[in-house]
């Protein structure tokens, strides 16, 4: 966790930190870039998991049929990064 913070002044650590935890608390929307980066895998790799159902679904940022903008919910990245191995999609 430090090596995030790394370079950054105790100011700018406790802003990040605070952040974060609000994101967290408040279930915030993330983009596919960031999730990237949060689990270690492509973004081609979340398509796969997800459409195996061994990663969580994003969430479509339109209501228009044709829109491809998505973001996942942080809660449930989280519960993915606590055991991607066991993660199973909740049955809908």
């Amino acid at each position: 966790m430090d090596n995030l913070f790394k370079g950054l002044s105790l100011k700018e650590k406790f802003e990040a930190q605070v952040t974060a935890a609000l994101m967290i608390q408040s279930n915030a929307l993330i983009p596919i870039k960031l999730v990237a980066r949060l689990c270690g895998i492509s973004r081609q790799e979340i398509d796969r998991r997800v459409h195996n159902g061994t990663f969580p679904k994003p969430t479509k940022l339109s209501r228009n049929k044709k829109a491809i903008r998505k973001a996942f919910y942080l809660k449930d990245i989280h519960e993915w990064i606590k055991n991607p191995y066991m993660y199973r999609q909740p049955d809908e």
